[in-house]
């Protein structure tokens, strides 16, 4: 990324003629409010007591100040440029995905995060968004063809590589995304008096969204049973050979309907690990939890004890998914979009019963965001500051007394809130204008592909600090200078 932006300023430093740059960029309203959140960290800094941290946050925002000023100061392209460009971008993420789908047959990785070794999984997910639908609305703003198909089949492969990379983030604003234009298109055919073409289009909206909802009622239904009904002081209190048994009555966890917290016998599972598998019984698993955690919610989804008796049901291939991280013997594959809904569902019904939620990407984003409200209600008008972000957060756990353990107490996972404590409420207000004010005032949201970039960055910065990572920011600096000034 970084030489990639070192080409693009030298190809700008070697045109020459800096004196109508300069004047195209200073009478550019829009592009002056787009570099003005770069402006806004350097004020930052004024009030910033970790000025190296602050640093390294202000080079990180760079994009933000070159990429508009550079962009808005080139010729635009004409169609055909702007088509070989957004082409070879999509074909980029495509070569990615094939990659990615090469590894996961040969086992490359562990982590399904990991399928794409280059680029941040999230950063994917939406570039793959993206991809979709700049394809799609070629296809439908163009005379139907034997490219038509192909690009819809194009199209379709990304989002299965959504679907088998488990982003719920992509496919949640695939979603929100094909909601909203199916919204617009259907009150815009009902204004042009075009009734039934409307009212199809509402009722696709209405059915997808009772299909969604019987889905994840039934899924929740066939997964997430009634728990048992048991009577504590009546369990086994040792195994058949003799060794106690944990029967925990005040942990609630639940796998497939069994508690997990019971018949547990802790010495008959480690003898009977430590003769099957490498990883030691004390150790973790690849995806970075106990072992022995994973262990015992594979028996309990199982329904047998967690002692030798249940341990001698295993498999070779049982081991292996254990080995992987995979709690649940329902979910045995790598990439399982199921076991991705079943991990968000089964961390909120943890949630729900007092677990601990370290670890747990969704629940632990509600802790995140209760930090970054604390900071911004103790900071409201002009936040801690550029490079006071990351020690106001670990201060804020602390005074909040977080359950979160201190290697997961990260920052916001929010960019609104993110903004927020590190700028206050003046910040955010002008934030948001800058996200606005350009598309507006350049008239770009009457374009399609405008549109479509930025409801995938407005929708993302709910779940993610886009502009935190360097792929984000740069993202989000390329693509949208290259819509508003040059496509």
């Amino acid at each position: 990324m970084s030489v990639g932006q070192l080409a693009l300023g030298l190809n700008w430093v070697v045109e020459g003629n800096y004196a109508a740059k300069w004047k195209k960029f200073i009478t550019n309203k829009a592009a002056l409010v787009l570099c003005s959140i770069f402006i806004m960290h350097l004020i930052g800094l004024i009030y910033t007591y970790d000025f190296d941290y602050g640093m390294e946050d202000i080079k990180k925002k760079v994009p933000l100040l070159i990429l508009p000023f550079m962009f808005c100061t080139t010729d635009t392209l004409n169609n055909k440029e702007r088509n070989t460009v957004l082409g070879l971008f999509i074909g980029g993420v495509t070569f990615t995905t094939f990659h990615g789908l090469f590894r996961l047959l040969h086992h490359s990785f562990t982590d399904i995060h990991n399928i794409a070794p280059h680029v941040q999984a999230i950063r994917l997910a939406l570039m793959i968004v993206l991809s979709v639908f700049l394809l799609a609305g070629y296809v439908f703003s163009h005379k139907w063809s034997f490219l038509s198909v192909v690009l819809l089949l194009w199209a379709a492969w990304l989002f299965v590589f959504l679907i088998i990379m488990e982003s719920l983030t992509g496919i949640v604003v695939s979603l929100l995304l094909f909601t909203v234009l199916l919204v617009f298109y259907g009150i815009k055919s009902i204004r042009q008096k075009q009734v039934i073409r409307g009212a199809s289009i509402l009722m696709i909206i209405v059915g997808t969204f009772i299909g969604c909802t019987i889905y994840l009622s039934n899924f929740r239904a066939e997964y997430f049973p009634k728990p048992e009904n048991i009577n504590f002081s009546k369990l086994d209190k040792v195994s058949v050979k003799g060794f106690p048994y944990l029967n925990d009555s005040v942990k609630e966890m639940i796998e497939n309907g069994h508690y997990v917290y019971t018949y547990i016998s802790w010495n008959e599972l480690e003898q009977g690990w430590e003769g099957k598998s490498k990883i030691p019984f004390d150790s973790l698993d690849k995806r970075g939890n106990p072992v022995r955690y994973t262990l015992a919610r594979y028996l309990t989804s199982m329904g047998v004890r967690k002692d030798s008796s249940g341990f001698s049901k295993l498999t070779p291939h049982d081991i292996w998914a254990i080995e992987n991280g995979i709690p649940n013997y329902n979910f045995m594959a790598l990439s399982s979009m199921k076991f991705r809904l079943y991990q968000a569902m089964w961390e909120i019904d943890d949630y729900r019963r007092g677990g601990d939620i370290s670890g747990h990407s969704i629940m632990q984003r509600f802790e995140f965001w209760k930090a970054a409200a604390g900071i911004i209600k103790q900071h409201p008008l002009i936040g801690v500051g550029t490079g006071n972000v990351k020690d106001a957060f670990a201060k804020q756990y602390v005074a909040m007394h977080s359950k979160l353990d201190p290697p997961f107490r990260l920052r916001s996972h929010n960019q609104y809130l993110e903004i927020g404590a590190g700028f206050g409420l003046a910040g955010l207000v002008w934030f948001f204008f800058s996200l606005v004010y350009p598309g507006m005032k350049l008239g770009k949201f009457k374009s399609y592909t405008y549109v479509i970039f930025f409801l995938i960055i407005f929708f993302s910065m709910f779940s993610e600090d886009t502009l935190e990572t360097q792929a984000g920011v740069t993202f989000y600096a390329l693509f949208n200078s290259f819509f508003l000034f040059l496509a």
